[in-house]
């Protein structure tokens, strides 16, 4: 595995990512890592980040480990992008989401356009990066993961301002705008457990119950075992119930990249 580092994808923000690579600097499509932390804090180069590499670029992808802008307060948006995020949040506690309001209001709207403007480098540059093919997925932990399911159903308001990813893998997040959910979006894999007291496993339910009301083709996949960031290693070292790997799930997801 090789890494190219410090690629800037978003001048105007100072936003850079790192790139893993094969070791022959050639990959069938390439996968952006979104970390988590609560739109808060965290960063592309955790603890975990070259496990994943190490994990997408043995099954022959690229890996963008991504920044993003975090705190992002609501008087960064224009007062009618305010009002439209201050309404969501609103239809969202009424739907009786349990998480914090943070992980879904102007940090995480601000988190789903970098995520978007990602995409759109990779749009340009993955010929030259060495990427072959221009799909790209989305591997997002926790508040990463809140926003790349956003990005695959965006806000109507942001829907023809953003790019959309073409899969997703999710892990300890939710969909927290399940009105957004229809049945030709891309395609989604929710990895969750329970007792999870950062993102309770009722909050990516109410999304996979959407989801299979509308036909919208995301799966909600439960390890059975408790926690928030356990997830994490589950995901990476873990097997089902029928003796498969995880990641080789989460490889299968991302083969779309590829093969539709």
């Amino acid at each position: 595995m090789k890494c190219v580092s410090d690629i800037v994808y978003d001048s105007q923000n100072s936003l850079a990512l790192d790139l893993y690579l094969p070791d022959d600097l050639t990959a069938e499509a390439c996968v952006i890592y979104m970390h988590g932390g609560g739109f808060q804090k965290g960063s592309r180069d955790g603890d975990e980040v070259a496990h994943f590499a190490k994990a997408l670029t043995d099954g022959g992808f690229a890996m963008a480990s991504i920044s993003y802008r975090l705190n992002t307060p609501a008087d960064m948006f224009s007062t009618k992008e305010q009002d439209y995020i201050e309404a969501y949040v609103g239809r969202s506690q009424k739907l009786g989401l349990s998480l914090s309001p943070n992980l879904y209001g102007a940090a995480y709207i601000a988190a789903m356009e970098d995520l978007s403007r990602a995409i759109e480098y990779l749009w340009v540059e993955g010929e030259a990066l060495g990427i072959a093919h221009r799909k790209v997925g989305v591997i997002g932990i926790s508040a990463g993961g809140i926003a790349a399911l956003s990005l695959a159903y965006p806000p109507t308001h942001w829907m023809e301002r953003v790019s959309r990813p073409d899969a997703v893998v999710a892990v300890s997040a939710a969909i927290v705008q399940p009105w957004r959910l229809q049945e030709d979006g891309p395609t989604c894999l929710m990895v969750h457990g329970p007792r999870d007291r950062i993102i309770k496993l009722s909050d990516a339910e109410m999304g996979a119950q959407r989801a299979e009301q509308v036909g919208a083709p995301i799966t909600l996949l439960n390890t059975g075992v408790p926690g928030h960031n356990t997830q994490i290693d589950v995901l990476l070292d873990g097997t089902s119930e029928h003796g498969e790997a995880y990641m080789q799930l989460v490889l299968d997801q991302f083969a779309r990249l590829i093969d539709d």
